[in-house]
């Protein structure tokens, strides 16, 4: 079997092509390598985002180790989620047509650094992850494949390793009991490619497998890896173990709530100032006419408002279009994709309310409607801003065959189901980033939803999408995201959408939570005309 192996360079790898040499040929990738590779590997240089490097790369391969999101090539946190995510969304859709329907990832027991060592934890519970990039970029890469696997005809396997160390690494430490030895990793390795389960069929597939250490003493112990996969460790570093006196007490440990709670809360302060993200799209061009006279706004874009608004091009028929305003309101222009751009426009700012989209270039929908959320979090930390809306659109019937599409009532708390579709893919991913760095800081992040908005009085009677809203109640619902005393959790999803007949989509938590009603639901254009 040919193998391709992402991450081709790391020590990892390089444990894989000395031990699996008589049992596969491997075909290595990596942004650069730093010592040559054995003479059984061919090597290629390249980028997984790029597709026509992946689809090359993935030629007369029948199956895929991706351990890129374990060991990213050198950049800033923000190219290395864009490596781990993109990358990730790239090489699963070129996988799946090729026709190299085996992937097996690589990802971190580190999501799991929260948990006290007293507990069981299995491949069942929630990984929590925190806001550092040793663990979103694996996240987000498990996340990626995961909805990439619903929706591709994929055999996706998680590995979840510990932090990997050799022998000499291990002597020379302090004990660490995530540890895992690098022999070890490669033997679940080596059950992982041997694992066959039987899916009855089902073109895609997804499992999730613990690699941990042995012994009593590892901090994730030994679940479902050694029963599905016969994962065996032999190595427990028992030599490194503290002696019964210095491991710690877990009388009147705190509970699980408490254990999670956030550990760097912001307090909340009075919202007067609003910077705008996306200033020059339909849905902020109307927010800022409905907010101008509450509050202090800076409206930021990647172009001008003015600009926009001369080139007099709505985005669809009846579509707001943007209106500079005066003092003492601001504008600015900001590229949401630059981090030094997002912190200044934050400065001085009391709440942020992010309406920046891309929906169909490949490149840009991961840098600005991911990676901007990302600038986003990480400015509202730098400057203390506790109230964060963010945006989006809904993401449980877009791709087909993995939603709810034939479902009704869906609230807004049903499971995102973006599958491979690039728009919701790419915005889920940071609507994920969002919730994480508001459980780490008890942010207060309400995202809103929305499919299809209608102008009312421009709309023509016909079909009408049952996910539809108008403008003006859009706006309207932005304001009370804003303006509501409290949220139940840091993070909460609310569905925006009208009063409708369909019965397919619920908006009651908006209207609970938020105090939002719409005012305007469509009855010329969902009822028969009686003329």
């Amino acid at each position: 079997m040919r193998l391709l192996v992402t991450g081709g360079d790391s020590p990892l790898a390089r444990a894989l092509y000395s031990a699996l040499a008589g049992e596969l040929t491997f075909r290595a990738v990596d942004a650069r390598y730093t010592a040559p590779l054995p003479s059984n590997v061919e090597r290629l240089e390249g980028d997984l985002r790029d597709p026509d490097f992946t689809a090359g790369a993935l030629e007369d391969v029948e199956a895929v180790l991706h351990l890129a999101p374990l060991f990213p090539p050198p950049g800033d946190d923000s190219t290395r989620f864009d490596h781990a995510a993109r990358g990730t969304y790239v090489l699963a859709n070129a996988a799946a047509g090729a026709g190299a329907h085996r992937i097996l990832l690589g990802s971190t027991l580190g999501l799991f650094d929260r948990f006290p060592a007293s507990w069981r934890v299995t491949e069942s519970w929630r990984p929590r992850p925190r806001p550092r990039a040793e663990d979103l970029g694996p996240w987000l890469a498990e996340l990626s494949l995961r909805e990439g696997a619903r929706a591709l005809p994929l055999h996706a396997l998680c590995l979840r390793f510990g932090r990997i160390v050799d022998t000499e690494e291990a002597r020379s430490a302090a004990y660490d009991p995530l540890w895992l030895h690098l022999d070890d990793a490669v033997e679940g390795v080596r059950r992982a490619l041997e694992y066959r389960r039987e899916t009855a069929g089902r073109p895609n597939d997804w499992r999730i497998f613990h690699l941990t250490a042995a012994g009593s003493r590892a901090k994730v112990r030994l679940a479902e890896a050694g029963n599905a996969l016969g994962y065996q460790p032999a190595h427990d570093f028992r030599d490194k173990w503290p002696s019964e006196d210095a491991r710690p007490d877990t009388e009147g440990e705190s509970s699980w709530r408490e254990v999670f709670a956030p550990t760097h809360p912001i307090p909340s302060r009075p919202v007067r100032k609003v910077v705008v993200f996306g200033a020059g799209g339909p849905l902020a061009s109307e927010t800022a006419r409905e907010l101008a006279s509450s509050y202090v706004l800076r409206l930021t874009d990647v172009r001008p408002l003015e600009e926009i608004a001369a080139e007099g091009k709505p985005q669809s028929p009846g579509a707001p279009l943007p209106t500079p305003l005066g003092d003492p309101h601001e504008c600015r222009v900001v590229d949401v994709t630059n981090a030094e751009e997002v912190l200044a426009a934050c400065e001085g700012m009391d709440a942020i309310l992010n309406c920046t989209v891309i929906r169909e270039d490949p490149v840009e929908a991961f840098r600005v409607n991911m990676l901007g959320a990302y600038h986003i979090a990480q400015a509202a930390v730098a400057h203390r801003i506790r109230r964060v809306v963010q945006t989006g659109p809904q993401q449980v019937t877009v791709a087909p065959g993995v939603g709810y599409e034939w479902d009704y009532d869906v609230t807004a708390d049903a499971p995102p189901r973006p599958g491979a579709h690039l728009y919701s893919h790419s915005k889920y991913l940071g609507q994920e980033i969002m919730r994480v760095f508001a459980d780490e800081y008890d942010l207060e992040i309400p995202v809103l939803l929305y499919t299809a908005f209608v102008n009312p009085e421009t709309a023509r009677p016909g079909h009408l999408h049952p996910f539809s809203i108008s403008w003006r109640d859009g706006a309207r619902s932005l304001r009370r995201a804003l303006e509501t005393a409290a949220l139940p959790s840091p993070c909460e999803v609310f569905n925006i959408t009208a009063d409708l007949p369909h019965g397919r989509y619920s908006n009651r938590k908006a209207k609970e939570l938020l105090v939002w009603q719409p005012r305007e639901n469509f009855e010329r254009l969902w009822m028969t005309s009686q003329e």
